[in-house]
Formats: C-alpha cells, sequence, structure tokens
C-alpha cells in the first residue's frame, strides 16, 4: 500500500505489527465458574496488583475497599447497580480492579467488553487511565491502544473502552458491563445518554454499574429510589453540622485508611474562613444532596440553629411575607415578631394530585409535611387565596400586622384576594430576584438566620425549600432567591425572606426615649 505521508506509514506498519503479535498469543485459559467470583477477586488483587506510582502506597499491593467488594458483591446479579459516596473514596479504583479481573484476572471470559462513560470523555478517560497504571505497576499482559482516540484497553480475551458523553454513545455496541461515572452531576438532557447505554448491554445480559456522589441530579435520584436498582448510598445527614465527625464516617467509608481525616479538619477549618466553599464541600466529602456549584440562601444546619422546642411569645408587631402560587406551586406565608425572634409559616397546596404524588414529582416529602402540621390541603388543584388568607387572619387574630409584602408579579390579583378576605393588613408589593428589593431581602434573612436571631419550630418545609433553591447574582453581586431545579418547590423560602426583609430594620431596635426639653431659669 503506497503512502505519501511516512508518518501514516509508522503508524500503519505500527498497528499491523500489534495485530500480528496479538494473533500469536494463545487464548487464556478460561478458569470454571466460581461460587464467589468477588472473593476470589479480591483475593487475587492482593495477591497480583500494586499500587501505581504517584500515590502515597505506591508499590504496595493494592486491596479492594472492604465497602467496594460489599457493594459488587450484593450488586453482581443486578441489571444496574449503583454505589453513593463521597469523593477520594476508592470508588474508581475498585471499578478498575473489577475490570482488570474481567480483562486478565480470575472473572475472564473470551470475548468480553466493557466501557466507560461520565460527564465528559475527560472524566470518563480517568477509569481508564488508573486501570492502565494498575496494569502497567502489576506488569499485567495488556494492551493500551491510544488510537483511535480516546483508544481502549485490551488483553487476549476482552477489550476496555471509554466513550464520549452524547446521547448516540452505545446505541450500536455491545457490551457485558458499562461503568458510569458522576452519574449524580448529569443533567436532565442526559436522558437519552443513559438509555442508549442500558440499550448497549441489552443483547448480552449485561450491567450497568454507577459510582457517583449524590449531586442534585434527577436523573440519579431515580436511579437511586428505583427499587429494581442495588443501590449502597454513604451519606452525611442532611442537617449535620461541617464538624460532626460521625457524618464524615458517614460519607466516606474509607476515611482514616485512605481518606485521611486531617483532611477533612483541615477543610472545616478553611470554610469557616470561605463560607461560599461549604456547599461544594457538603456535596463532595458530605456527599449530600447538592449541586457541588450552587449557592445556597443559607444551609439546612445553619437553620437547624434557629429551631426551638418551645417558641417566645407573639409581642409586639409582626411582619407578614406571601408568595401566592398557582396550581402546581404552593401558597406560602411567613411571619416575624422582632421584639421576641419568633417565626411562623404557613404553607398550602391543592389536594389534586395527592400529596405521595406530588412528592415523588418534586422530590418532596410532603405527606411529612401534611402529619407534621406543617402543610395544609385546600380541596381542588388550585389554593382559593381568598380562604388561604382569611385562615391565616384567623390564626392572627390579636396580633398587630405592622407591615406585609408580595411579590410585585400579581399585585392586583393579590389585592382583590385579599378585599375577598376581608384583610386590611397594610400591605406592599416588592420585586423578587436580584435587585433593589430582592437583593436586600436575601441579606437580610441571612443576617437573621446566621446570628440566630429567629426562633421557630423544626420546620421540614423550609428545609426542604432552602435544599431546592439557589442564588443567582447579577452584574453588582447583588444576590437573587431562585429554583435550583425547575421542579423544585421554593415557595415558603419565598416568603420568609420577604417577611425577613421587612423586619430585620426593626431586629434590635433600642427603645424609643422620650425627649425633655431643658428649661434654665433665669
Amino acid at each position: 500500500m503506497p503512502f505519501k505521508d511516512p508518518t501514516a506509514r509508522r503508524v500503519y506498519q505500527r498497528e499491523r505489527l500489534r495485530k500480528k503479535r496479538a494473533e500469536r498469543v494463545e487464548p487464556a485459559t478460561i478458569p470454571p465458574i466460581i461460587s464467589d467470583p468477588i472473593t476470589e477477586l479480591a483475593t487475587w488483587a492482593k495477591e497480583t496488583l500494586i499500587v501505581p506510582p504517584g500515590h502515597p502506597l505506591s508499590g504496595t499491593p493494592m486491596a479492594l475497599p472492604p465497602y467496594m467488594e460489599a457493594f459488587l458483591r450484593d450488586g453482581w446479579g443486578s441489571h444496574e447497580s449503583a454505589c453513593c459516596v463521597g469523593r477520594k473514596n476508592s470508588k474508581t479504583a475498585g471499578l478498575a480492579i473489577l475490570m482488570l479481573g474481567f480483562l486478565v484476572g480470575p472473572l475472564r471470559t473470551n470475548g468480553w467488553r466493557g466501557a466507560a462513560c461520565s460527564v465528559s470523555l475527560e472524566k470518563a478517560g480517568e477509569l481508564r487511565r488508573q486501570v492502565a497504571a494498575i496494569a502497567e505497576a502489576s506488569k499485567l499482559d495488556v494492551v493500551v491502544r491510544r488510537s483511535p482516540y480516546p483508544g481502549a484497553i485490551e488483553s487476549s480475551t476482552g477489550s476496555f473502552e471509554t466513550l464520549s458523553a452524547d446521547r448516540s454513545s452505545g446505541h450500536a455496541s455491545g457490551y457485558d458491563i458499562v461503568c458510569v461515572d458522576e452519574t449524580g452531576l448529569f443533567p436532565e438532557r442526559s436522558r437519552d445518554l443513559l438509555a442508549g447505554l442500558r440499550s448497549s448491554v441489552s443483547a448480552k445480559g449485561g450491567r450497568i454499574v454507577h459510582i457517583s456522589v449524590r449531586g442534585d441530579s434527577p436523573l440519579y435520584s431515580e436511579i437511586l429510589t428505583n427499587p429494581a436498582t442495588l443501590a449502597h448510598v454513604y451519606a452525611a445527614p442532611d442537617d449535620c453540622a461541617l464538624d460532626d465527625e460521625s457524618a464524615w464516617y458517614a460519607a466516606n467509608p474509607t476515611l482514616g485508611t485512605i481518606k485521611q481525616i486531617q483532611y477533612m479538619r483541615d477543610e472545616v477549618t478553611r470554610i469557616a474562613g470561605a463560607p461560599g466553599d461549604e456547599n461544594s464541600f457538603r456535596a463532595f466529602d458530605l456527599n449530600q444532596l447538592l449541586s457541588p456549584t450552587r449557592e445556597m440562601i443559607c444551609s439546612p444546619s445553619d437553620l437547624k440553629k434557629c429551631f426551638v422546642d418551645d417558641l417566645p411569645p407573639r409581642e409586639g408587631p409582626a411582619y407578614l411575607g406571601f408568595d401566592f402560587g398557582e396550581s402546581v406551586s404552593g401558597t406560602s406565608a411567613a411571619c416575624a415578631w422582632p421584639k421576641t425572634g419568633r417565626f411562623e409559616t404557613w404553607l398550602a397546596f391543592g389536594s389534586i394530585p395527592d400529596m405521595i404524588a406530588r412528592g415523588r414529582r418534586d422530590d418532596a416529602d410532603y405527606a411529612s409535611m401534611v402529619r407534621r402540621g406543617e402543610l395544609k390541603l385546600y380541596p381542588g388543584r388550585v389554593v382559593q387565596l381568598d380562604k388561604f388568607l382569611s385562615d391565616v387572619q384567623t390564626d392572627l387574630a390579636g396580633v398587630h400586622v405592622a407591615g406585609a409584602a408580595a411579590d410585585g408579579y400579581k399585585d392586583k390579583q393579590a389585592m382583590d384576594f385579599m378585599d375577598r378576605a376581608k384583610v386590611r393588613w397594610p400591605i406592599t408589593f416588592r420585586r423578587v430576584g436580584a435587585g433593589k428589593d430582592g437583593g436586600a431581602d436575601c441579606r437580610a434573612f441571612q443576617s437573621l438566620i446566621l446570628g440566630q436571631k429567629i426562633r421557630m419550630k423544626a420546620s421540614l418545609s423550609l428545609s426542604t425549600a432552602i435544599l431546592k433553591s439557589t442564588i443567582h447574582r447579577d452584574q453588582n453581586g447583588n444576590p437573587g432567591l431562585a429554583k435550583a431545579k425547575a421542579n423544585g418547590r421554593i415557595d415558603v423560602l419565598s416568603s420568609s425572606v420577604i417577611a425577613c426583609g421587612l423586619a430585620e430594620p426593626h431586629f434590635d431596635r433600642p427603645a424609643k426615649r422620650r425627649r425633655y426639653r431643658s428649661v434654665i431659669a433665669g
């Protein structure tokens, strides 16, 4: 074959030589079916594999982490399994050991094909690079092929490939196992990608294995809660304090052996001076249901510090905030008493659909909110605002409401319903979002929560709304409250932010003093 380009000739000859060399290799002897394949894999890993260079334990035997061994054993016969754990717990290394077990270890079979996929091709390549590095350090008989890009790892009995993150991946291929890395960071548009990966294992009766932090991906939430998925989840409680070491261990099963405790302590100390980094720490290291890049108005643990068993009295003037919803969203109100710090909220939904179905759609525990008395249901699909306002007014009988405010988007409609409910509160309308009113309200809410100046009963509804919210900033850096996802219901948080915006200037205000005129005789 003529070649005008010398480089093309060399590439062709090298590839031809590699193929001839591969043809001369005798197929490996396939071991008989073993009763406990994961125990065999773990034993083989300890005896055969070596930790590659660049790791503190480089050169030592490479063992399968116990939590990964338990996950792989429980999920061995499952069509789809998921291991949800904090970062840097060797979950990728555990899958690399599994892939080598299929390529050259006790699990090998002729014609085996595996693949890795992630949010990006570069991220998916991390698993392939780990497989290659461990194989090289352990002197295993595999060929690392880098062309065509992104390459593959081959043995005499199988191959392991890297897939791109587009929706066409996997549809035309047939794999025995597909490893999906960081599914918790997949956007909603990746649903077609996951469908293609599931299709790719259908012909060979293969499996999908997910390893990821929880993130806030609705796709991963569906996978973890699906009864057909074998899921192992290691996560800290949503409302845990950053320095709660029991929460660290809950999210990091290798803490103290692979992941270092001192790292966690150092990060908690650092975040005390950089609160903007708390979200990523909670998402990556505590494995909480958060996006690592999202900025929240405050953390659930900050709100928890304001919860009390015995509320202070309703004394002094009160300030009300409203968020009037429609058929999908909720209707809510919040009230603050600056003199005592008391804070109360009201939340309402239409009774259709039922709270189980609505909660499944919105990924929220509305049924528990109803049982706790935090959520009231009104007949039909839409809350009648005049009835809701009338009920709030009845609940606040005898309270001096010094001010009330709502989103100006529905000002005329709100005034009409207030007239029907015969409410005579002095109400104003504010612009929410990252502007003059919305920015000031967000800062006021943060000030009262972080300063622990308000006192309220433990609130699942408000905690959930905080987890569903995000902060957007305008070009001047002013904060504005928004939903993190389309199905996030943050209505009770919206009304609370407005109420705090009205009330915050009246907290810690000194009592007025009478003024006396001095009369100097003479």
